[in-house]
């Protein structure tokens, strides 16, 4: 027996899905918007030293505030200008992740795939699961369309 809603349920799943990637494309382009306007700056303890970071977690300025750095020993001052660029980094990346509004991937945080903290074979897994899933997204798609979901 042939479905009957066929060729026009195809259609509507069709035209579900498409709505949706138009609505990931729109949220990517936001999340791309917000990362080019973001900035992190941060302080050594001693506010001798700071560092700019832009919204993708790389040095974009390094500053000498004061002159106390000439008194210290070079590995008190590498230690500190180390300090600062962790810190600015960790916090340029967990921006990230509060812009990301959750994983990327199951249990894959933005920031950390920016840090490349991340085994990229777990990525390529998660891919594709999610990958497998497609009448799982599907039916979502259809939920959605139908306003159940």
């Amino acid at each position: 027996m042939a479905d009957e809603g066929g060729p026009t349920r195809a259609s509507g799943q069709l035209e579900a899905m498409f709505a949706l990637l138009a609505e990931e494309q729109r949220k990517l382009a936001e999340f791309q918007r917000k990362m080019n306007e973001a900035s992190t700056t941060v302080e050594s303890a001693n506010k001798t030293l700071s560092a700019t970071f832009d919204g993708r977690g790389e040095l974009i300025r390094f500053t000498v505030n004061n002159t106390k750095y000439r008194t210290m020993a070079p590995n008190e001052l590498a230690e500190m200008l180390l300090d600062v660029i962790r810190r600015g980094r960790s916090q340029a990346f967990g921006k990230i992740d509060t812009m990301a509004g959750g994983d990327v991937l199951p249990g894959v945080r933005f920031g950390d795939l920016a840090a490349g903290k991340v085994d990229l074979n777990d990525v390529v897994s998660g891919l594709m699961t999610s990958a497998i899933d497609l009448p799982g997204i599907a039916r979502a798609a259809e939920q959605k369309a139908r306003g159940d979901g």
